[in-house]
């Protein structure tokens, strides 16, 4: 008997998982502590600035980075790590990263039997990655779940899936809904949407406005339902959604770690919700109470009478009684919030949470579904009806380590899967980011060439500037990419000097502008940041240099993408991938400059067309002419 798909998909789990538990073992093993920091997985030193309570007794600690301030680091929202104290570091805590900036850092410790007082300021912390197991769990427990379900909707869509039938039945819910704050394809979408029994896709392309459709689309099923479930793979998706529900007055619940505090959420978490709560003032007092007892519980001397021996029992029952009396206000109030929310926010994995066990929702939306593995979707699906999934399985995919997992399949999405077999499928066909230029290489490659302009942006330039299309192309200059075999990635340094010289050239149009620098290679990332920071003649610009990867769901005024790639064997790697191509490109908004060896990558067709396009549309140029 053929192994039925969603077995395949547990197998493929448990293959990714050991790829990354070996991933975060290679990274410890062997490796000195300057080592660790210079890779991003050890930050040290760092000074503790505060220590205090979240939610279920968990202590929270924010701490500062006081060295290394300019080198890049690893840890994002969500990841797992470990903390000691220097000279301490047989006493290891597991944390979770709850904040994450350049040089401030706020984690959350496992343990909860732990107590702020046992972390004072002085003295210096070190933080590390570590390998979480959660996600992993998470995504077993939900092809598991998936599996064994008894319920109707959840084996429909199980079959549905697994068969790639159309879900082509619906509520048949005529709705004449219309906004004038929509263009017609949104509106057609959302229409949509409130015919889907099952399944249905907004296949958002860049700058298409999905989250402005996301929002209206939650504020019309909130007239028909209770509650509605929103979820993103990220957590900065999640954040945005919540901060722009929020901003249309709907009351959001923002589940798991936030992001967005310069965007001032916390005010949506269920942390802050609790301590601004009427009724928290009285758990508080308990709090304090319960403490005071089990405090003068612990004054009394070893050597007393049975008195004495009595009164401290008491004093130490007195402090239980009166800590499970917080703690039942506690979750009383939590579940009170919880119940009364319109909408609860949070990430795939992050809406694990013990507070949303027994919640049912008739619609969960998941928001990047084309960044988003399939077992955590499920996750999320198996807690609603139905599932709207929005996005643009036209980006790049979610990023697998594990070749055995691939082979099982955990990089196909549900929404690459599902987009050609869904009856209630839109597309949002009007972009509010990209000259027409600049556009028009992307929508024929990519999108059928459905895709128009919007008015305001069809001829948007840089000021002074009637070039927003520009491919410098280095054939014949000798740049030869370079291999660095520690990090196993390219760089090409020929092609930051053509970048830098171009820069230069045009600093009185680019003066002002936001500019990103791409590159498909992290090698070429860490050379280039490297190389700016050194350069005083660059710290004029607004420059910010990341991977392609790193910068999907951003935009710039102005985009310059390394392309990196130049070799005698016109050898292009994940170049071949051609996502990655239509990521980059449709980052920019007024201005897009590409820069490569097009000798090594016109060999493939993809970029054959490119150049030819650019040719005929844009400003063809030899990186000679920067090298005088």
């Amino acid at each position: 008997m053929e192994e039925n798909r969603y077995q395949t998909l547990l197998r493929a789990i448990e293959a990714e998982r050991e790829a990354e538990e070996r991933y975060y073992e290679k990274l410890r093993a062997n490796d000195s502590r300057q080592d660790k920091i210079k890779s991003g997985i050890l930050l040290y030193p760092l000074s503790l600035e505060r220590a205090s309570y979240s939610i279920g007794e968990r202590v929270e600690l924010v701490l500062f980075r006081t060295k290394n301030l300019d080198q890049n680091h690893k840890f994002k929202v969500g990841a797992a790590c470990t903390l000691s104290r220097e000279g301490g570091e047989d006493e290891v805590y597991k944390a979770s990263v709850a904040f994450a900036k350049k040089n401030e850092f706020r984690i959350i410790l496992s343990n909860t039997n732990l107590t702020v007082d046992e972390f004072k300021s002085g003295g210096w912390y070190m933080m590390e990655l570590s390998y979480d197991e959660k996600p992993y769990r998470v995504m077993r427990e939900a092809i598991f779940s998936l599996i064994k379900t008894k319920s109707v909707p959840h084996q429909e869509l199980r079959e549905g899936v697994q068969n790639l039938d159309d879900f082509s039945y619906s509520q048949n819910i005529q709705s004449a809904f219309s906004s004038d704050k929509l263009n017609d394809s949104q509106n057609e979408a959302i229409r949509g949407m409130l015919q889907v029994d099952r399944m249905g896709i907004i296949h958002g392309p860049p700058g298409t406005g999905k989250t402005t459709t996301i929002i209206e689309l939650v504020k019309v099923l909130l007239k028909s339902e209770k509650r509605i479930l929103v979820c993103a793979p990220s957590n900065n998706a999640v954040d945005l959604l919540a901060y722009k529900l929020d901003k249309a007055l709907v009351n959001v619940l923002r589940i798991g770690n936030v992001t967005r505090i310069d965007d001032d959420i916390s005010h949506l978490t269920l942390d802050e919700k609790t301590r601004n709560h009427s009724d928290w003032n009285h758990i508080k007092k308990v709090k304090i109470e319960a403490e005071e007892a089990r405090r003068m519980a612990g004054t009394y001397k070893r050597k007393f009478g049975s008195d004495e021996r009595a009164n401290r029992h008491l004093m130490y029952q007195e402090a239980k009684e009166l800590k499970k009396w917080a703690r039942d206000l506690e979750d009383r109030l939590v579940a009170n919030l919880v119940s009364g929310a319109q909408v609860i926010a949070g990430t795939l994995i992050g809406i694990e949470s013990q507070h949303l066990r027994d919640l049912e929702f008739e619609t969960v939306i998941i928001d990047e579904a084309s960044q988003a593995l399939e077992p955590e979707c499920w996750n999320a699906i198996l807690k609603a009806r139905r599932v709207i999934l929005v996005g643009d399985h036209l980006q790049l995919a979610p990023t697998v380590k594990s070749s055995k997992a691939l082979q099982f399949g955990l990089g196909e999405t549900l929404l690459h899967r599902m987009a050609d077999h869904i009856k209630h499928s839109y597309l949002l066909d009007v972009q509010y980011r990209m000259n027409a230029t600049i556009l028009k290489f992307p929508n024929q490659k990519f999108y059928e060439g459905k895709l128009i302009a919007a008015d305001k942006v069809v001829d948007w330039t840089l000021p002074n500037d009637q070039e927003p299309l520009v491919l410098i192309d280095t054939s014949g200059c000798g740049f030869d990419e370079d291999y660095n075999y520690k990090t196993r990635s390219i760089s090409n340094e020929g092609e930051y000097f053509i970048l830098r010289e171009y820069l230069l050239s045009q600093a009185e149009k680019l003066a002002g502008a936001s500019i990103g620098i791409i590159s498909p290679y992290a090698e070429q990332v860490r050379l280039i940041r490297r190389l700016i920071s050194d350069d005083e003649t660059l710290k004029v610009f607004d420059i910010q240099v990341d991977s392609i990867d790193g910068f999907q769901g951003q935009e710039r005024e102005a985009i310059f993408i390394s392309l990196v790639r130049s070799n005698t064997t016109n050898e292009i790697g994940f170049l071949k991938d051609e996502r990655r191509l239509n990521v980059a490109m449709t980052r920019a908004m007024k201005k897009l400059v590409l820069i490569g060896d097009f000798a090594t990558l016109a060999t493939y067709e993809l970029f054959a067309d490119l150049a030819d396009h650019v040719d005929q549309n844009g400003n063809y140029r030899s990186a000679w002419e920067f090298m005088g």
